[in-house]
């Protein structure tokens, strides 16, 4: 028998008990606790009393739900404190919040208490959560409709040129017929313009003010609504928008000493320039001063010496240029650190090819150049063992002879006191203009290349190749939007540099993010800024000479909650699933529906437990047996 039981046991048998255990439906409270619900005039009782009297009649169905309470608005938290101290409400965020929170639970039915305003995330009707679940709405706020002027959007572009004019679209939105309504544009608290209209129906009306730009820089605007009824809410009677004026104006010189096709070529090429006009002057008929121009362009200097003095005194000025030099540079008495050349010894001519370098990274260029400037007749450039150029040059064309290209430029770039300047080492480019035109009927490749020598020309303030858009204020409920764009030397759009935003209140810590990169700009995100004044850096890393721009902005308390306060009730209803809409009067009604059906939403289920025979402690008796047998076996003499 010791043996049978010992066995018994070593197999590990098992006790199973079997239970049925009852789950209570979950039955979420969510409270909305914005501004909007204490900023009418029942305002007093949402402070003082709502709270206690809302939760002491809802305490009643702790008994029959698993009761859970949440306040929502700008974020969703569980909190019995209703403090309405929300900046905004997002039903949106609720509802996310709720179906990932409660996903394959008992949850059986929200009650939403809420006046039904929404000013963040989707609309109402646009939200969902799963069909089994009731949803009951509980009506708060203020539904009387007052008289309101407001300002429903702005639409203006972000630049606008200098010198030119440009619109801003105003959608003004009345709720009433008014009359007598004046639309006024201010910038730096100055009024520009003003306009009256004698009659306002009621809708959207839209205007749009026309105004010149006539001075660079980021403008902030102002417009302003009003009338002559006095409006419970005036903070939507005003909005803002910010405008970068910017000029892309510029006026190019080209100076010879006798004609030539290669400036009837050049001419040709910059003719369409974007916002940029040529002129072209023989040095003997040229009165002005260079200083009026941008860029300045010099035929063959070194055979006058009045271009020469010019060219010198351009130099001072730190006025940009491109020079063409020509074929015979075997004069004396040269200073070839005006063309980017230390000594050297030029020796007649020689007829030369054109290759592009493509290691040349200033600025970008189509696949179809390479091929077709290959192609291009020859130029007759100056002939030299050694063009022994400066170390800041960088060649954009080389020489090529008999399809070998050689390290000898035809077309380079240099710096002197930080103002680039071009060389052309021969002349012919007519040539090239005429051969492409013959082959394509369009010379396209010869005008972009002399375009772009143009454009990289220009001078271009090192900030204006970084274009920052931080709004001055923000809300602090919504995320501060970044926008930027970076530009190359020659100021095309580029998006292949790393740029660095840091930031900081005054005397706090630093913070540093980089800036996300699309496709033709960079943008960032920055949630949950604290209200206060800013201080912030724009850099752009992995430059030679930096690029950054510095600034401010501000993180303000929200308004958002004030520029609408007229309860929408009818939009509140649309959340309702499988339920009603209820006021604060006929609660008790709610209350006595859930209690009713609460025993028909309970979750049964049958739970089995299985735990092993060995581990119930009175078991341990059955220890005894083999010693109880031991005893009476030999007390009888049965061993």
């Amino acid at each position: 028998m010791t043996f049978s039981v010992l066995s018994f046991f070593l197999i590990g048998p098992k006790f199973i008990k079997s239970e049925i255990f009852v789950e209570k439906p979950i039955l979420v409270f969510a409270q909305d606790n914005s501004k909007s619900i204490i900023s009418n005039s029942d305002s007093i009782f949402f402070k003082n009393n709502y709270q206690d009297s809302i939760l002491n009649k809802l305490l009643l169905l702790n008994e029959f739900y698993d009761f859970r309470t949440f306040i929502f608005g700008e974020k969703v938290v569980a909190d019995t404190n209703f403090t309405f101290s929300h900046n905004s409400t997002n039903f949106n965020q609720l509802y996310s919040f709720l179906n990932n929170k409660f996903h394959s639970s008992n949850l059986s039915d929200i009650i939403i208490a809420s006046d039904g305003i929404v000013n963040k995330g989707k609309d109402l009707p646009f939200l969902s959560i799963p069909p089994s679940i009731s949803v009951n709405s509980l009506l708060l706020g203020d539904t009387n409709q007052y008289m309101d002027l407001k300002i429903k959007s702005i639409q203006n572009n972000k630049y606008a040129l200098l010198d030119n004019n440009f619109p801003i679209e105003v959608s003004i939105f009345s709720n009433s017929n008014f009359k007598n309504v004046e639309i006024s544009l201010y910038s730096d608290s100055k009024i520009l313009q003003k306009h009256k209209f004698p009659n306002l129906d009621v809708g959207v009306t839209k205007f749009t003010f026309l105004e010149k730009a006539i001075k660079k820089g980021l403008k902030n605007f102002t417009i302003q609504v009003k009338s002559n009824i006095q409006e419970k809410n005036l903070l939507n009677n005003t909005k803002t928008t910010l405008i970068e004026v910017i000029d892309y104006s510029q006026k190019i010189l080209i100076l010879t000493s006798a004609a030539h096709p290669d400036i009837s070529a050049l001419n040709w090429a910059l003719e369409d320039q974007l916002k940029s006009k040529v002129s072209t002057f023989n040095i003997d008929k040229f009165d002005q001063n260079i200083n009026e121009y941008d860029l300045l362009i010099f035929y063959k200097p070194t055979e006058s010496n009045q271009l020469m003095d010019l060219l010198k005194k351009s130099r001072l000025q730190e006025i940009p240029s491109f020079t063409v030099l020509g074929n015979n540079l075997s004069l004396k008495n040269i200073d070839y650190l005006y063309f980017g050349m230390k000594e050297n010894n030029f020796k007649g001519q020689n007829e030369v090819s054109a290759q592009l370098n493509q290691n040349f990274k200033s600025f970008g260029f189509d696949k179809e150049w390479q091929n077709t400037i290959s192609t291009y007749p020859p130029l007759s450039a100056p002939f030299s063992i050694n063009y022994n150029l400066v170390p800041t040059a960088k060649e954009l064309v080389f020489q090529s002879i008999n399809g070998l290209k050689m390290n000898y430029p035809i077309i380079y770039f240099f710096s002197s006191k930080d103002i680039k300047h071009g060389v052309l080492l021969g002349e012919g480019i007519w040539r090239w203009k005429m051969y492409e035109y013959n082959q394509t009927n369009d010379a396209k490749v010869f005008k972009s290349l002399f375009k772009k020598v143009i454009q990289y020309l220009k001078i271009t303030e090192k900030k204006s190749r970084l274009n920052i858009m931080v709004p001055k204020e923000n809300f602090v409920d919504q995320s501060l939007n970044i926008y930027g764009e970076y530009y190359n030397e020659l100021m095309e759009i580029s998006n292949d540099v790393d740029i660095n935003f840091s930031y900081a209140k005054e005397g706090e810590q630093k913070f540093f993010k980089n800036l996300i990169p699309r496709n033709n700009y960079y943008d960032l995100n920055l949630e949950g800024l604290s209200i206060g004044d800013y201080n912030y850096e724009v850099t752009v890393d992995g430059l030679k000479n930096k690029i950054s721009k510095n600034g401010s902005f501000s993180i303000v308390n929200s308004q958002r909650e004030k520029m609408n306060t007229v309860a929408n009730l009818q939009n509140l209803s649309a959340i309702n699933q499988n339920g009603e809409s209820y006021s604060l009067s006929n609660l008790d009604q709610l209350i006595n529906k859930l209690i009713l059906n609460a025993g028909s939403k309970n979750k049964a289920h049958l739970e089995q437990k299985a735990k092993d025979i060995i581990n119930y402690k009175w078991l341990i008796f059955l220890l005894f047996f083999p010693f109880l047998e031991w005893i009476i076996r030999k007390n009888k003499g049965l061993m």
